[in-house]
């Protein structure tokens, strides 16, 4: 998934710059949003924009990125998502949410809300965890296959913002958590920027273009069910520019010598917030991060040399009997999960989906792996 700036994912065929579509209609109109001034000043200017590295490579993966068209039909937007949490739990989603801005999507405004909507859309889909700072961090343990580049390749300790930046990134971050959708990238939980190519990408349907950030989402019906935990985990390494995240430096050397960028939480008047609520004790974990997976989804190996027909022969047999029903199969072991949210890795490395609707009359949707398993009429590649 994650923003990529590592490099090419894969070696790339020089092709033809296409035009891209115009902006698609939104489905429906969103309810009004009405949010503190934002002061605006330099941090929308044209030149803020994130500039693409000038060698080679770079350039080609632009170019195979430009020739790849938008998808077709309209673009739903997402339902407003409101963050109602006890004040420290909604501090540290803030800043959260807020580094997910600065980091990934620099100093335009468009740019992080984007960003942010792309966050708060993975915390209502099942296959990630169910709170903003569990997202944004979701395997910064790891040196890599991190979600969210910026989390685990030192950009935290090589850059920190400006007091003017900070607070920018945290009024969009608070904006967001308070209602405010950003209709551009839709229901989308993925992207990278245009100067790299990531191999995940071929599986995904791009959605929308915001300047230098290229949007995708999964093919087929997704459902965005999950709600959120009601609590937000402590991030030790947000210490450095976050108050929120303090509670386990606090006293230490490092917290003592770190930045003093020190905001309150931006609340609007009028804003409920469960302030009665007893404050938690302080978190390290990121919760959702692994959990076994629901009675009606199943994560499975392949047996080897088998077809998409029979891969479908086995799901409906482990789908017996279950109305709702997701069937998920690799043919690497290795990369089969026991848990979700699934690693990068794993998805990248999926190559059969079955899933089975509520109801009886919804047709079934049958997915697998074009590049290994020829087309069988029925069914469509990941």
């Amino acid at each position: 998934m994650r923003r990529v700036r590592t490099g090419l994912g894969a070696c790339l065929a020089l092709v033809a710059i296409a035009t891209v579509p115009a902006q698609r209609p939104v489905a429906s109109p969103l309810p009004k949003f009405t949010a503190p001034p934002i002061v605006r000043g330099a941090f929308d200017a044209p030149e803020d924009v994130l500039l693409p590295p000038a060698d080679p490579q770079s350039q080609l993966a632009r170019a195979f990125n430009a020739g790849v068209p938008l998808a077709r039909g309209v673009l739903v937007a997402a339902q407003p998502f409101y963050l109602r949490a006890a004040p420290p739990d909604l501090a540290r989603a803030t800043d959260c949410l807020a580094a997910a801005d600065y980091y990934e999507a620099g100093l335009g405004i468009a740019d992080q809300r984007a960003v942010a909507q792309v966050v708060l859309n993975r915390v209502r889909h099942r296959a990630f965890p169910a709170s903003v700072c569990g997202v944004v961090f979701q395997g910064s343990e790891r040196r890599t296959g991190c979600q969210f580049t910026f989390t685990c390749d030192g950009s935290m300790l090589r850059r920190t913002p400006s007091a003017e930046a900070w607070q920018a990134a945290r009024r969009v971050a608070t904006e967001m958590l308070l209602g405010q959708v950003d209709p551009t990238v839709g229901l989308a939980t993925h992207y990278h920027t245009d100067w790299v190519s990531p191999a995940w990408d071929r599986s995904m349907d791009k959605v929308a273009v915001v300047r230098t950030h290229l949007f995708y989402r999964w093919r087929g019906t997704q459902v965005f069910e999950m709600r959120h935990t009601g609590s937000e985990p402590d991030i030790p390494m947000l210490s450095r520019i976050s108050e929120a995240h303090r509670g386990l430096t606090a006293g230490t050397s490092e917290s003592a010598e770190a930045p003093q960028l020190q905001f309150l939480p931006i609340i609007p008047s009028g804003q409920p917030a469960a302030a009665a609520a007893a404050p938690a004790a302080p978190r390290t974990e990121i919760s959702n991060v692994a959990v076994a997976p629901p009675p009606n989804i199943f994560l499975v190996t392949l047996p080897a040399g088998g077809t998409p027909a029979s891969f479908r022969a086995l799901a409906e047999q482990r789908c017996a009997g279950v109305s709702r029903c997701r069937f998920i199969g690799w043919t690497d072991a290795s990369r089969t999960p026991r848990a979700l949210p699934m690693p990068g890795s794993s998805i990248d490395a999926i190559s059969f989906i079955f899933e089975r609707r509520s109801t009886a009359a919804a047709p079934e949707n049958l997915r697998w792996d074009c590049t290994r398993f020829a087309s069988e009429g029925q069914g469509h590649c990941i």
